[in-house]
């Protein structure tokens, strides 16, 4: 669940009103931090580099703190710091408050985003700047003519390599929870609303940077169109672009350089990293990585473990064990993690009803099907588009020898392995678990592990049944030992390099952050070797990912 680690905050946004920013917890130690570093004596030099900071992710609390923090690093470096918000020039939905996200109202939620986005720069020596003083009435004026001049395939529409219109479909189907957009009512005007909201912020960013002219532009994550906008300007200027998200581990933080930090990218450094040998301590950390993730422990939103609302049975009894037998793990439909990431099949859901077919005619074998648990998980809107439902809707008809276990299972996939000759995924983290116990897998989709050398990734429908069926009959495709040492690898530069820990904050799902920075000393060059790679990076304004450089193991 790549991209809904905050949806908690977006879904009961009245209910944070009255727990974010208690002037006793941490926006009280934040202040304080802020006083401490307006009073120490930061060596000027000849040239001052100019950060722009785009709109943050402020309505989420560790998005906040992470963003107030590392403006303070940076400001310890001599760099200045001009960040800036939208103010209210999106209309009806936007890419923060849309759709199942927009329980409370736009008005009501875009005014809350504007407080907290002001909340969080109020000490910033430079105040934060208003997008739309960027943006002139001609220029609005112009945008609602493209607007009104366009079609129903507003999905295509682009300006040079700027795809508005798929930036716009992707925030549609994330805000409607959905992977197939024409199952949304309404969905050509909502499409179109925004893909006006993405050429109104699109005038004004580079407006806003053809003025201040910054040396570095850093933002929140940057795969949706709000953000990926700012990331297509800096690369077309070439201005260092620097994007991050909360890691997939407590307390872990990701960055990229000029790409999306979800993206999950490590193809730079990958080819350098995999040729080093991995010491005892390392194995053993990444077999405990492995043997523990059934607890969810290490993850930020827990969908592993069995929970109390995994409540409906299934009879085991009911597979027959003396078939060789597949499971194909799926991933949420509308989630970042298997948005545009198809490859062999034209989408997840066409992938799951191509291999039911297959299996239908070859009963010899034996397939489960195993839903992602986030498709009805309570702390996140449920998934409209499951995969229970678009099988009904495509009439696909469930052979003896398939089994689609329901969402809320009372079992999880680690419950299956047992059980499993081969495992068929999209871009799962499952993969990269059944990689390293041995398991053959075959990736469909562009997972962030696909060509890395552990995985079998076929390009066309045809090659992926073929090695399908290799594998079922037992032929080995990948030598095992090989896999799996090139998984743990994956695994450890995944979890340990990438997922880095810059000991900003303590962060359990649902409850308030714990600061771990208490004073400006633990800022200081030199406490967190991870915080000043990252912060050393931005300075120089060089790659996070390199052939010969990444983040240090933590």
């Amino acid at each position: 669940m790549i991209s809904k680690v905050f949806s908690f905050y977006k879904k009961n946004i009245q209910n944070l009103k009255s727990v974010l920013f208690k002037p006793e917890d941490y926006l009280h130690l934040l202040d304080n931090i802020d006083q401490e570093i307006n009073q120490f004596p930061i060596i000027k030099s000849n040239h001052s580099i100019k950060i722009l900071i785009g709109p943050s992710f402020s309505i989420y609390p560790p998005c906040f703190i992470h963003d107030r923090i590392l403006s303070y690093a940076l400001r310890l470096r001599n760099a200045t710091i001009i960040p800036t918000y939208c103010d209210s020039i999106q209309s009806f939905e936007c890419n923060v408050f849309g759709g199942v996200w927009n329980t409370k109202g736009f008005t009501m939620s875009c005014h809350y985003c504007q407080k907290q986005s002001e909340l969080l720069w109020h000490n910033n020596p430079i105040k934060p700047y208003k997008l739309s003083i960027y943006i002139s009435s001609v220029e609005l004026k112009e945008v609602h003519n493209k607007i009104a001049h366009l079609d129903d395939n507003w999905i295509d529409y682009k300006e040079g390599n700027f795809l508005f219109g798929k930036w716009a479909k992707d925030i549609l189907v994330n805000n409607y929870v959905v992977g197939d957009y024409h199952l949304i009512p309404d969905y050509n005007n909502l499409g179109k609303v925004y893909l006006q909201n993405l050429l109104i912020l699109s005038c004004a960013y580079r407006n806003l940077i053809n003025e201040i002219k910054p040396d570095r532009v850093v933002t929140n994550d940057s795969y949706y169109g709000m953000w990926a906008l700012l990331q297509h300007i800096c690369e077309e200027k070439n201005i260092p672009f620097y994007s991050h998200w909360i890691g997939g581990r407590p307390d872990g933080w990701c960055y990229a350089y000029n790409n999306a930090a979800m993206n999950l990218d490590f193809s730079p450094s990958w080819k350098s990293f995999v040729n080093k040998p991995l010491n005892k301590q390392q194995v053993e950390k990444v077999k405990n990585w492995i043997n523990s993730r059934y607890t969810g422990r290490e993850m930020i939103l827990d969908t592993a473990s069995l929970q109390s609302h995994n409540s409906v049975h299934f009879d085991f009894s009911k597979f027959d064990m003396g078939k060789k037998t597949a499971i194909l793990a799926a991933n949420v439909i509308w989630d970042l993690a298997a948005l545009n990431k198809q490859i062999v099949f034209s989408d997840m859901i066409d992938w799951i009803i191509q291999t039911i077919k297959w299996f239908a005619i070859h009963s010899e074998y034996q397939l489960i099907i195993k839903p992602h648990p986030g498709e009805l998980h309570p702390e996140i809107p449920e998934t409209k588009e499951r995969i229970e439902i678009a099988l009904s809707l495509n009439k696909v008809t469930i052979p003896n020898n398939v089994f689609l276990l329901p969402t809320k299972v009372d079992c999880t996939v680690y419950d299956l392995i047992p059980l499993t000759t081969v495992g068929l995924v999209h871009t799962t983290t499952v993969g990269i678990e059944l990689a390293g116990r041995g398991i053959p897998v075959i990736t469909t989709a562009h997972s962030p592990y696909r060509g890395f050398g552990f995985t079998i990734d076929p390009v066309f429908s045809e090659e992926y049944f073929s090695d399908l069926e290799r594998c079922l009959n037992g032929e080995i495709l990948i030598e095992q030992e090989k896999q799996i040492e090139k998984a743990y690898k994956f695994i450890l530069f995944y979890q340990y390099h990438y997922y880095t820990k810059v000991d900003i904050m303590h962060y359990t799902w649902g409850k308030e952050p714990q600061l771990k920075i208490k004073s400006l000393s633990d800022l200081l060059p030199g406490k967190n070797k991870a915080r000043d790679y990252i912060i050393d990076s931005i300075i120089k304004g060089i790659p996070i990912l390199s052939e010969e450089r990444w983040p240090p193991e933590t």
